[in-house]
């Protein structure tokens, strides 16, 4: 690893972790590694026993999943600057597939050496777990989501979760169309029949990404 891509990591845990003290720093700098990989390759398969968190440093990751009859549900895009695969910090088996879209750049931390540095360094362990936390619980959400609810209503919930995050009641797609029609379980033809039937239905007005929301959507 060269002096850039340390000042690279350092930064990351700095700005995310709020991390300053240069000892700490130079010590969780060690947990990483500089992983690169070109587009259509695979960083690691559903179910396979792995202890690598990753950071997307710069390029764009599917996350998906494969069901009995081996059809691809997409749980979710990983985009720059967002961490994947948290949930090793519960389990040692990856419970999806990561698939580059294009030539990628990451940090992959090692969670069996990170969690050892934490766990003399409660105040800091807990903020570190507070922030994995909340993407493991989207994730599991989203998983739930796919098996449970029809069509409509993985859009339906969809909409809202983009209006709690973005608090407001126009929002703003974050992912063309055809992405998430994939990530709802649906193919783009649904996604479009059922975006216009609630602009028939009086629930949202479309303007090319942006969306208000006209009505509660949901209880």
């Amino acid at each position: 690893m060269d002096t850039k891509e340390k000042k690279l990591i350092q930064l990351i845990f700095k700005s995310i972790f709020g991390i300053n003290d240069p000892k700490i720093l130079e010590m969780l700098e060690k947990t990483c590694t500089i992983v690169k990989k070109q587009k259509d390759e695979i960083l690691f398969r559903q179910y396979q026993k792995g202890s690598i968190i990753y950071y997307l440093i710069d390029g764009r990751i599917k996350l998906y999943r494969l069901d009995e009859k081996g059809n691809e549900c997409v749980v979710h895009f990983v985009r720059n600057n967002e961490f994947f695969a948290e949930i090793l910090l519960t389990q040692d088996v990856y419970p999806v597939n990561a698939q580059m879209l294009m030539d990628s750049i990451m940090i992959g931390i090692d969670k069996n050496i990170l969690l050892s540095f934490l766990k003399p360094n409660p105040e800091l362990s807990l903020h570190i777990i507070y922030l994995f936390s909340q993407r493991i619980n989207y994730l599991v959400d989203t998983l739930e989501r796919l098996s449970t609810q029809n069509a409509k209503e993985r859009f339906l919930n969809y909409l809202n979760y983009l209006k709690r995050t973005q608090k407001s009641n126009t929002i703003v797609l974050d992912l063309p169309k055809q992405e998430l029609a994939l990530l709802l379980g649906m193919s783009k033809e649904t996604f479009s029949r059922i975006e216009k039937q609630l602009i028939q239905e009086g629930i949202i007005c479309v303007k090319n990404k942006q969306i208000d929301i006209l009505k509660q959507i949901l209880p």
